[in-house]
């Protein structure tokens, strides 16, 4: 036994008063200095200790806190954890027992060596992960007691919460942030427990903790009552266990004050032993938690409410990103199948004029006539697949005018009862009195006729097809992009199979189909879709699989009220005059001669338009002239303009397979790519309604061809 060290005839009770009267200093201690000092006089009085020193872990470094001789050396110094005993003591979370530092490996000679130490023991701070450590020394070896070590221990488990509390208190203190924690660690309060009398000795900020009247007793059994129900039998166990097997009692419960207010408490205690082992009690102190629950509570709400607002922009951002690369996608392919869709008009227009005039002159015998016939509705598909493509790529030369939707669908209904076929039950359901839609009725044939088709395939057994038209209001712009104003609405909807999800995302794409290979072109859906935007409308889609589909295509009203169109077109030899073609394509210049010829024009031919301009100065006399828009060095609209100063009243007729090219404007005259000869004679004739084209001369009445 070391000289001062206490001696086994001490009385029991007053070897254990100190674990009390350590908790409630340490308790009210407010820096690391009072801790030391807390410690340097329970561990002097209870263990006989010489000196003591706190060694806080600073990540992989020790922290020297030390008061004794070996202050001066070791206060305030940092050392790696490897190399003092200190570090071993809390990486394996053992108390150190030294009987003599010159024959121990761990303890570092050099440091020891000018310093008092013959003999220490080291135990850890914090549970199960140390956060500093309680060092007692000697200034003579020899070993130390079981009671000795276990009042080490236990001092070192009291001072846990307050070397905590002392260092956050330094850290807040430097920010100016102290306030909260000093109050809460003011909020510790000691008690103890004997087991043998059943009696609870609680100081009066322990009875302040669980909303007691400091001033009034508080036995066992008002804890137990105190405890919430939920928390009772999880309490008892741990204390059960700790009375029973010796280890730190440390928990964190509920208690209701006896207003009925919900608090925490955070408990740490140690059995209470007897020197021959024996456990008594239990000693430890006790603190509020509430405000630091409470803001714990708040705290992972705040985070739960941020992760659903992440979650939620994460979602938008993805929906929107998903949006920008279809609409990236979708302009992408645009442009690709509208300059496809402009050189395909050129190549069409040759070939869909010279079958038009052979087929006119009966060229040949019966079985040629057949062929041409034949090649001729083939280079039409070809011109309508042409089409589908500008109108998703929203380049069709649309002619937007007021359309009677109503006798439209009318006039289509036979026609749409036989592309379905006698499986299929057709429906009309128009309103009365309907406004006159701005559309262009050539168009919306076509998308009908295509949704016609789609409903037929989605309906192999048969079934309904319901075509309705109404008028809508829109009140404010819709996500879909429809603006506020009044609407005619076509809808077609069917009794089909239906489109899942995906398939109803993926409708509008070009060229994406669920037909198979060779059944569809994919361009029916896209094309309506298309042809809905440039009108300043919308199409939307309504599907389930097994419960049909209903495609409804929103159109603009229109100021005007539609006015009835005439079938008849000038007939061949019908005009008369000169005729200046101007086109840079050899073949479709020489198509386009021949038509005019056809219709009685004396033709002149120029392959751009300053050739055109010089041919115009050179000639007597030109009655019209019929130009490409599409031209290197100068457009149609630009030699128009040019013309328009050298001649003001002489007719300029615009051929184009773009509707959106440069300077081309809806009321310009034009003609769009690719044509018939009937096409070309009815763009003619119809320059002679306009005055400032008077000169244009027409040798008779037109007729029908």
């Amino acid at each position: 036994m070391l000289d001062g060290s206490p001696s086994s005839d001490r009385d029991v009770s007053n070897a254990q008063s100190f674990l009390i009267e350590a908790s409630e200093r340490l308790a009210a201690a407010r820096s690391m200095a009072e801790v030391v000092e807390v410690l340097r006089q329970t561990a002097r009085s209870a263990i006989g200790a010489e000196g003591i020193a706190v060694v806080l872990k600073d990540g992989d470094l020790c922290h020297y806190v030390a008061e004794d001789a070996i202050g001066p050396l070791w206060s305030g110094s940092r050392f790696p954890a490897t190399s003092c005993v200190s570090g071993w003591a809390m990486h394996h979370g053992e108390t150190v027992v030294i009987p003599d530092v010159a024959l121990d490996d761990r303890v570092p000679q050099d440091a020891y060596r000018p310093t008092f130490v013959r003999s220490l023991m080291m135990a850890p701070i914090g549970r199960p992960s140390p956060v500093a450590a309680l060092g007692a020394y000697w200034s003579k070896a020899g070993a130390h007691d079981q009671a000795t070590i276990d009042r080490l221990e236990g001092l070192a488990r009291l001072s846990a919460i307050a070397v905590e509390n002392a260092r956050l208190i330094h850290e807040m203190e430097e920010s100016g942030r102290q306030r909260s924690l000093i109050l809460t660690a003011g909020r510790m309060g000691a008690w103890t427990y004997d087991m043998a009398t059943g009696e609870l000795d609680a100081s009066a900020l322990c009875r302040r903790n669980f909303g007691r009247d400091p001033e009034q007793p508080f036995s066992y059994a008002d804890l137990q009552a105190a405890i919430h129900p939920d928390d009772r039998e999880r309490v008892n166990a741990a204390i059960r266990e700790s009375l029973n097997s010796g280890c730190v009692y440390d928990i964190e419960y509920r208690v209701l004050t006896p207003e009925g207010e919900v608090r925490w408490i955070a408990v740490q205690a140690q059995p209470a032993r007897l020197a021959d082992g024996a456990t008594t009690g239990l000693a430890g102190i006790s603190i509020d938690m509430t405000d630091r629950k409470r803001m714990e509570d708040a705290l992972r709400t705040s985070a739960a409410t941020l992760e659903h607002l992440v979650e939620e922009r994460t979602r938008e951002l993805v929906q929107t990103q998903d949006a920008l690369r279809q609409s990236q996608k979708l302009e992408a392919m645009g442009q690709l199948t509208g300059g496809v869709a402009h050189d395909f008009n050129n190549l069409l227009t040759p070939i869909i004029g010279s079958l038009d005039l052979l087929h006119r002159r009966q060229v040949g015998g019966e079985r040629e006539q057949r062929l041409i016939s034949g090649a001729l509705d083939s280079a039409d598909r070809a011109r309508t697949l042409v089409q589908r493509l500008l109108a998703f790529a929203r380049r069709q030369p649309l002619k937007p005018e007021p359309v009677d939707l109503a006798a439209l669908i009318l006039g289509m209904a036979e026609l749409v009862g036989t592309t379905l076929g006698p499986q299929v039950q057709v429906r009309l359901d128009l309103a009365a009195d309907l406004p006159s839609a701005l559309a262009d009725a050539h168009q919306v044939e076509m998308a009908l006729l295509n949704l016609a088709v789609n409903a037929r395939d989605a309906m192999p057994i048969g079934g309904e097809f319901v075509i309705s038209a109404q008028l809508t209001e829109q009140l404010k712009k819709q996500a879909d992009g429809v603006k506020p104003g009044r609407y005619v609405v076509v809808k077609v909807a069917d009794t089909g199979t239906g489109m899942d999800a995906d398939t109803r995302r993926r409708a509008i794409e070009p060229f994406f189909s669920t037909k198979g290979v060779g059944r569809g072109t994919g361009l029916g859906l896209s094309m309506a879709h298309g042809l809905a935007l440039q009108l300043g409308g919308a199409l939307r889609i309504e599907s389930e699989p097994g419960h049909g589909t209903s495609v409804a295509l929103w159109l603009p009203v229109s100021e005007k009220d539609a006015v009835a169109s005439s079938d008849n077109v000038p007939a061949q030899g019908a005009f008369s005059g000169t005729a200046l073609l101007v086109d840079d394509e050899d073949v479709v210049r020489a198509s386009t001669a021949d038509m005019l010829a056809d219709l009685g024009f004396k033709v002149l031919e120029a392959r751009s338009g300053t050739e055109a301009i010089d041919q115009l100065r050179l000639a007597g006399h030109v009655d019209i002239i019929v130009t490409d828009h599409i031209m290197p060095n100068m457009t149609g609209v630009e030699l128009a303009q040019e013309v328009a100063l050298i001649n003001p009243t002489l007719p300029v007729l615009i051929v184009s397979g773009y509707s959106d090219a440069v300077g081309l404007a809806a009321g310009l005259p034009r003609l769009g790519k690719p044509f018939r000869q009937a096409d070309l004679a009815s763009a003619l004739a119809s320059l002679r309604t306009n005055p400032l084209f008077a000169p244009l001369s027409i040798a008779a009445e037109p007729r029908e061809n």
